[in-house]
């Protein structure tokens, strides 16, 4: 794989350990001019600098992907200095914690404007470069919990998730006569900061359960993730539009045999 020259921007890019810090690492291996965006300075910053240190390219930007204007303004700045974006990898997320009856619409909110929202603003932006060039790549982080299974006390993030799906089968359709191909992924178990959050999500000893129902028993690296994120972002799953890809070690196959033993 190869993306000499190309101008890849990857959102929610701050955790060091998170599947969108390793992405923008590793389309910068693979020759990309990197853009990552996040609220966290500090973070972008050092994955700014883990780049560079290898000789690769990179601008930061600290905002919400929640912020219209300040989404705007950054892919603006990008097409006036690198040009128009040819790969997107809508990547930034929250989950929180909220059981149903107690949620609030500010919970409600945040999160659809966040994970649904932000993914709906960053595409919406790069889409008008990558018409005018008839080529182009937007791929969305989506969940398992959004496509085939439920998340007690995270109905928001779970439904947040799912619009993500319905919206890449939408863009695919509409944006395919232009060369652009829309892609989403369902990761299952993920080592990320997210992930052993043992307050919002499962926690390390929550990953360490569940992978007894994996048929692979293992959880997944972030530097895997971010290599099949580069692997759809080639020509090599060139043809490959308005899908859903799971990548789950096959967890949501519903293995038996733990349950069992």
């Amino acid at each position: 794989m190869s993306f000499d020259n190309q101008v890849v921007l990857v959102t929610g890019a701050a955790s060091q350990i998170g599947i969108g810090c390793h992405a923008a690492r590793r389309f910068a291996e693979l020759g990309a001019r990197v853009a990552i965006c996040d609220t966290d300075a500090e973070g972008l910053a050092q994955t700014r600098k883990a780049i560079e240190s290898r000789g690769g390219q990179a601008k930061s930007y600290t905002l919400s992907v929640a912020d219209t204007s300040a989404v705007d303004a950054m892919v603006a700045e990008l097409e006036e200095t690198w040009g128009s974006v040819d790969v997107l990898v809508n990547n930034a997320g929250i989950a929180r914690t909220a059981p149903f009856t107690e949620m609030t619409d500010e919970q409600l909110n945040q999160t659809m404007d966040v994970n649904f929202g932000g993914t709906v603003r960053c595409s919406r932006a790069v889409a008008p470069g990558m018409i005018r060039r008839n080529s182009g790549v937007i791929l969305s982080v989506s969940s398992i919990e959004g496509h085939a299974w439920g998340w007690p006390a995270h109905g928001h993030y779970c439904a947040s998730k799912g619009a993500i799906e319905g919206l890449t089968r939408a863009l695919a359709v509409e944006l395919g006569p232009h060369c652009i191909r829309v892609n989403a992924v369902a990761p299952g178990l993920i080592w990320t900061a997210q992930s052993t959050d043992p307050v919002n999500s499962v926690g390390p000893d929550g990953l360490e359960k569940l992978t007894a129902a994996v048929p692979l028993r293992r959880v997944a690296r972030p530097e895997e993730m971010a290599e099949f994120l580069a692997t759809l972002a080639s020509p090599a799953a060139g043809y490959m539009t308005g899908q859903t890809v799971v990548f789950d070690g096959g967890i949501t196959l519903g293995e038996l045999t733990p349950l069992l033993t």
